[in-house]
């Protein structure tokens, strides 16, 4: 049986809350809210891939693979030495493999509402990030790099604390202008319901120079994430629900300005479509529609200092409808 009206939907959760002798029967829900913040965590994963490309390094080389020799060393003139080659690629110049670190520091502040404003929980997520991409790999065409990166998770969800974890690699693709990231990531809120997720992304865009201070980036985001919904038993009633499985679409654009000599700065916006997520709750042999979440806009700013071979940074972004929330960025990333 689908409960649809508001009227049958506010009977059951009273119901419910009988049946767990007098628990929030927001708690049934914790598996789909577990999973929608998950969902809304992916495009942040996809965001870690830029630490190996900051605005720094957009204004400090010109984008002209395929046709020049890669400059990625700090402060290289173009005339180091190649020391080995990669099978089909050009030689290369390397004076140490890793091209940068970077240690990343987010919090995320959400009150998101759900199921026709029925069921409401306030998260927060704070994530601790470390990274390191290696120099790029010239091709006939175009340029690629590697990196990995893994996150130290704790989050409140639902009023119950949990530590977790992810971890991720990524490949970074250049040609000229152009390129692409992409993204396999895996990790767990480890709470009492467990969720652990699996999330593969690409995001493509462009590099639009309008001068020598200014550009303009479009870009298009593709990600597909599976969460495992764990069974639940709350004062011995058992909670069930199915795996869920997301995809995310989110076109986006970022005006990118060189403010003077070592300070960047960045406007953006990006519209977040869900695709899935919508699951059926089984409670006492009662089904229950599962909470949806709509889409979502996001706006921000970001700015960038760089100092020597340190850039720091720092982002201020905000989620609204779907997912309301704010999300602070810190971040820094030594070159080598």
């Amino acid at each position: 049986m689908k409960i649809k009206s508001n009227l049958c939907f506010t009977a059951l959760a009273g119901m419910l809350t009988l049946l767990t002798n007098s628990a929030n029967a927001t708690s049934v829900y914790d598996n789909n809210i577990s999973a929608m913040n998950i969902n809304a965590l992916s495009d942040k994963f996809m965001s870690y891939t830029d630490y190996g490309e900051t605005m720094f390094d957009m204004f400090s080389n010109e984008r002209v693979y395929g046709t020049m020799r890669r400059v990625d060393e700090y402060g290289d003139d173009g005339s180091t030495v190649p020391t080995f080659k990669f099978s089909g690629t050009k030689d290369l110049k390397r004076d140490s493999f890793i091209k940068d670190v970077w240690l990343n520091a987010d919090y995320l502040n959400a009150n998101d509402t759900h199921y026709q404003d029925e069921v409401s929980s306030h998260s927060k997520i704070s994530l601790t990030t470390i990274g390191a991409t290696i120099k790029s790999i010239e091709l006939q065409y175009g340029a690629i790099s590697f990196g990995g990166f893994a996150s130290y998770i704790h989050s409140k969800l639902s009023g119950t604390q949990s530590d977790g974890a992810t971890m991720g690699m990524f490949s970074h693709y250049i040609y000229k202008n152009f390129g692409a990231h992409t993204l396999i990531n895996i990790g767990s809120l480890n709470s009492h319901t467990n969720n652990p997720w699996f999330n593969i992304a690409t995001d493509a865009y462009a590099n639009l120079k309008i001068d020598d201070t200014f550009y303009i980036k479009p870009s298009l985001y593709i990600g597909y994430t599976w969460v495992s919904s764990d069974d639940m038993y709350i004062s011995g009633n058992k909670i069930t629900s199915r795996d869920y499985n997301f995809f995310n679409i989110a076109p986006s654009l970022k005006f990118i300005k060189q403010i003077s000599d070592n300070w960047y700065g960045a406007l953006s916006g990006k519209y977040v479509t869900h695709f899935g997520g919508d699951n059926d709750i089984h409670a006492n042999g009662t089904v229950i529609d599962g909470i949806k979440l709509r889409d979502h806009t996001d706006v921000g700013v970001d700015v960038e200092y760089n100092f020597n071979h340190l850039v720091l940074g720092g982002k201020l972004h905000r989620q609204l409808d779907g997912l309301n929330s704010w999300d602070f960025n810190l971040n820094a990333k030594y070159v080598f």
